[in-house]
C-alpha cells in the first residue's frame, strides 16, 4: 500500500496545528533568521506525530558544490560539497527526516558534466542517507528521461504531475516525489477532483512526497487530508 506524504513549504507560527493538517513539511532551515539548533530540531522531531514526514532541504553548499564539480569536470566530490551534505545529515538525524531536498539552480543545466557530478555524488554520498533524496532541479531538463535516469542512481526527481499528464509521462514506482503549484490558464487552483485523481495515480508507489507550494497549498492539504482521511 502506497504511503502518501503530504506537506506545506512556509514555516508555521503554530506546530501543533500544522500536525493536524499535515503528515509533512517542506523544511528549509535557511528560512529562519536564526537557524534552529540541534536541541530545536530534536524538539520538533519528538513533539511531532509519529510518523510525521519531515522533508528537509539540503545545506546549500550541496548544490554549489553540484554546480561547481559540474563545471570543473571533478572526479570526487569537492570539499564544499562533503561539507554541506555532512551538514544536511547532520540536521537530517537531528529531525528524523524522511526525506532530503536537493534543489539546484539554473547553472546545474542539462548536460552530461551536470549527469556527472550528480552520479558522483550519488555514488559518493549518497548512501550514507538511507532514505529517499529527492532532486528539484532548475532549467529544462526533460521529465520522463531525467526521472529514470535520477531513479537508476538511486535519486527521486520532483516534479509537477499534471504537466507529466499533459505530457503522456507515465509515472512508474518505488519512491515519487510531485510539485504542486498553480494549473495554467483561468482555473488556476487544482480541486478535489484532481487531487483525487493524484491519489489514485500513485497507487504504484511505495512512498508519495507532494511539496505543496503557492497561495493555494492550504487549500490542496485539507483536500488531500479528506480524501485520505487524515486525523
Amino acid at each position: 500500500m502506497t504511503k502518501i506524504y503530504f506537506g506545506c513549504d512556509e514555516i508555521p507560527r503554530h506546530w501543533q496545528q500544522y500536525f493536524e493538517l499535515c503528515n509533512a513539511i517542506e523544511l528549509d532551515l535557511r528560512r529562519f533568521d536564526n537557524p534552529p539548533k540541534k536541541e530545536t530540531l530534536n524538539k520538533w522531531r519528538v513533539e511531532s506525530p509519529k510518523g510525521f514526514a519531515f522533508v528537509l532541504h539540503a545545506d546549500p553548499r550541496v548544490s554549489e558544490g553540484l554546480v561547481q564539480a559540474a563545471s570543473s569536470g571533478a572526479d570526487e566530490p569537492p570539499s564544499q560539497l562533503v561539507d554541506g551534505w555532512e551538514k544536511t545529515l547532520d540536521d537530517a538525524h537531528g529531525l528524523a527526516a524522511r526525506a532530503v531536498l536537493i534543489k539546484t539552480p539554473v547553472a546545474f543545466a542539462p548536460g552530461e558534466s551536470s549527469r556527472q557530478a550528480l552520479e558522483m555524488f550519488a555514488q559518493n554520498l549518497g548512501d550514507q542517507f538511507s532514505r529517499p533524496i529527492i532532486w528539484e532541479a532548475a532549467g529544462s531538463w526533460e521529465t520522463g528521461p531525467t526521472r529514470d535516469w535520477a531513479a537508476d542512481h538511486g535519486v527521486t526527481y520532483a516534479y509537477d504531475p499534471f504537466l507529466a499528464f499533459r505530457d503522456e509521462i507515465g509515472l512508474t514506482h518505488g519512491d515519487g516525489a510531485f510539485i504542486l503549484s498553480e494549473r495554467a490558464g483561468l482555473r488556476r487552483q487544482f480541486d478535489r477532483y484532481d487531487i483525487r485523481g493524484l491519489i489514485d495515480a500513485v497507487q504504484s508507489y511505495n512512498r508519495a512526497f507532494f511539496l505543496l507550494r503557492g497561495r493555494f497549498q492550504w487549500k490542496y492539504a485539507e483536500h488531500f487530508g479528506d480524501l485520505l482521511d487524515y486525523n
